[in-house]
C-alpha cells in the first residue's frame, strides 16, 4: 500500500512541495522521498537547507516511532505458542474401540471430550478425560467399550479453561461383532450436571425401566416410568452421581431396548 505525506511551504515567490511515499501495508522500512521546487517569478530566492529537511526529519521521527511500536506488538504475539495435536489413533480390541493421541505444548486445556457416530455426521458424547497442562508432550487414551456394531467415528473435541472448544480429526474405526439391536433416543443435556433428559419413540403404551450403569457395568441408578405411545420425553436426576462416563439404558414392557451414553460432570 502506497501512503503519501506531502509538506508545502512557501518562500516568497517559491512553492516548495516535498511528498514522502511508504511503499509498505503497515508503515514498513521502505519509502521514497520526492521534493518539488516551483519558480513563480524570475529573480532568484535564496531558500535555506532547514527548509526542506525540518519535515522530512518530522516524518521519519513518526514513521521510527509507528515502526518500533509494530515490531513489539508482533514480538508479544509471537511469545505465544500453538498447541499442537500430534497424532489421533485408534484400533478395534475384543469389540473396545482404543483411541489414543498426543498433545504437544498445552497450557490451558480443561478436557477432552469424545464423541461418537455411527455416519460421521451427528455425535454423541461419550466420554471426558483430564487435560494435563505442561509445555512437553502428553499421551493421552480413552476406550470405548460400548462400541455401535459397524462403524464407529471419533472425533475429539478440546475444551480450554476459558470456554474455547476446538475439534479434531475424524477417525473410523469397524466393529464386526453382531449385536442385539437396540434403538437409539435422544439424549440431553450431554454432557450433563443435575439432570439428563431423553426422546424416544414408543410404540405403546407401558412401563419402563431406567437404568444407568457406569463404563465397568455397575448398575448405579434405577427407576420406573410410564411411556406412551409416540414420542416421549423424560427426565433422570443425576445430581447423586460421581463425574465419569455413563450410559442410560431404557427396557419398556413391550421388549423395545433404548441405550445411549452420557458424560456426568460436577
Amino acid at each position: 500500500m502506497r501512503r503519501f505525506f506531502p509538506f508545502r511551504e512557501r518562500f516568497g515567490s517559491w512553492h516548495v512541495h516535498i511528498e514522502l511515499v511508504f511503499n509498505d501495508l503497515f508503515f514498513g522500512t521502505h519509502f521514497t522521498y520526492h521534493s518539488t521546487v516551483t519558480r513563480k517569478r524570475t529573480q532568484m530566492k535564496t531558500i535555506s537547507a532547514a527548509a526542506f529537511t525540518t519535515p522530512l526529519f518530522t516524518a521519519l521521527v513518526f514513521m521510527a516511532g509507528v515502526t518500533r511500536t509494530s515490531a513489539q506488538e508482533a514480538s508479544r504475539t509471537n511469545n505465544s505458542q500453538p498447541v499442537l495435536l500430534m497424532n489421533f489413533e485408534g484400533k478395534t480390541d475384543n469389540n473396545n474401540g482404543e483411541l489414543t493421541w498426543t498433545m504437544e505444548n498445552q497450557t490451558n486445556c480443561k478436557w477432552f471430550v469424545i464423541e461418537r457416530s455411527a455416519n460421521a455426521v451427528g455425535f454423541d458424547s461419550i466420554g471426558v478425560v483430564s487435560g494435563t497442562n505442561n509445555t512437553h508432550s502428553t499421551d493421552y487414551s480413552f476406550t470405548d467399550e460400548r462400541m455401535l456394531s459397524g462403524n464407529n467415528f471419533y472425533r475429539l473435541r478440546q475444551v480450554d479453561n476459558d470456554g474455547v472448544s476446538k475439534y479434531s480429526k475424524i477417525i473410523g474405526l469397524y466393529n464386526a461383532s453382531k449385536t442385539v439391536a437396540v434403538k437409539k433416543m435422544q439424549l440431553y443435556p450431554n454432557p450433563a450436571t443435575s439432570m439428563v433428559n431423553y426422546t424416544l419413540n414408543s410404540s405403546a403404551t407401558a412401563r419402563a425401566t431406567v437404568q444407568v450403569y457406569n463404563m465397568a457395568g455397575v448398575l448405579v441408578l434405577t427407576q420406573q416410568q410410564q411411556l406412551a405411545t409416540g414420542i416421549n420425553q423424560q427426565s433422570v436426576a443425576i445430581s447423586t452421581l460421581k463425574s465419569g462416563n455413563y450410559f442410560l439404558k431404557v427396557s419398556s414392557q413391550d421388549g423395545a431396548l433404548y441405550e445411549q451414553t452420557f458424560v456426568k460432570l460436577l
